[in-house]
C-alpha cells in the first residue's frame, strides 16, 4: 500500500511539472491547498510562492550588485593598465623597464612582494638587480613547471618550498600569491607578487588585468636587438 502511495503521488507531481497551468484552471484545488511553515502557521500555496519568489529576487539583486561591483574594480584595474602601458613603452633601457613596474605594482596596486625571475641570465642582467636569472634547466622549476604551462595566472596559496623559492625569508610574511607566466608556457620566466593578506589573491579570481600586463612585459623582453644597439639608433 505504501508503495502505491509513493508512486500515486511521484504521478502527481509529474503531471503538474508537465502542466504547470493545471491549477490556474482549477482554482477551486488552488484554494484548498496549504504549506506548513516551519512554525507550523499554514499559508496558502499563493502565499509560499510569493514568499519564494521574493526570495529569488533578493538573490538575485544581491548577485547583480556583486557583477556591478566587480564590473566597476575591472574597469578601475584595466584604467590603470592603460596608463601604465603607457609609461612603460617609451622606456628604452630594460632596466628602466623593470624598475618602473616594480615601483608601479607595489605603490599603485598594492602588491607587498614582488618577484620576477627569467630564463635568460642576459636579460635578467638587462632588467637590473631586482630581476633574478635562472637555468632554464634549473630542477627547482619543475615544480612550477604545470602552473607555467598553463599559460595564465595562478592564484591563491603556494606550497612552502615553491614561496621560499621566491621570496626567500620573507615567505613567511606572504599569504597569497598570484603567479604570472611571462611568454607563452612561461618560456621567458615568471612574476610572482605576494600579499600579507591571504584573500588579496584566490582561486577563481579574475586575472585578466595581470594576463594583459604579462603581454606587455613579454612584448619588452621580445625585443630582439640589444639595449646598446637601440640606443645607438
Amino acid at each position: 500500500m505504501s508503495d502505491e502511495r509513493t508512486s500515486l503521488k511521484e504521478v502527481v507531481a509529474d503531471y503538474l511539472r508537465q502542466n504547470p497551468d493545471f491549477l490556474e484552471s482549477h482554482p477551486d484545488i488552488l484554494e484548498t491547498l496549504e504549506l506548513k511553515h516551519s512554525s507550523g502557521n499554514a499559508v496558502s500555496l499563493i502565499e509560499r510562492q510569493v514568499e519564494q519568489l521574493r526570495a529569488s529576487n533578493e538573490d538575485l539583486t544581491k548577485q547583480l550588485e556583486r557583477l556591478v561591483q566587480v564590473a566597476a574594480e575591472n574597469e578601475k584595474l584595466i584604467s590603470r593598465l592603460h596608463r601604465l602601458t603607457l609609461e612603460l613603452v617609451p622606456i628604452e633601457s630594460r632596466s628602466d623597464f623593470f624598475t618602473h613596474l616594480g615601483n608601479s605594482l607595489l605603490n599603485d596596486f598594492n602588491a607587498d612582494i614582488l618577484q620576477i625571475c627569467l630564463l635568460n641570465p642576459d636579460l635578467a642582467a638587462e632588467a637590473g638587480d631586482d630581476v633574478i636569472g635562472l637555468d632554464p634547466d634549473d630542477p627547482a622549476l619543475e615544480s612550477f613547471r604545470p602552473l607555467l604551462e598553463k599559460g595564465e595566472t595562478t592564484c591563491g596559496r603556494l606550497a612552502e618550498a615553491k614561496m621560499e623559492f621566491l621570496f626567500g625569508s620573507k615567505a613567511r610574511w606572504v599569504q597569497s600569491t598570484a603567479l604570472v607566466p611571462l611568454g607563452e608556457s612561461g618560456s621567458l620566466g615568471m612574476m610572482a607578487i605576494g600579499s600579507s593578506d591571504q584573500n588579496r589573491f584566490y582561486p577563481g579570481m579574475g586575472t585578466l588585468f595581470l594576463d594583459l600586463l604579462a603581454d606587455v612585459i613579454t612584448a619588452n623582453l621580445s625585443l630582439d636587438e640589444p639595449e646598446e644597439q637601440r640606443r645607438r639608433a
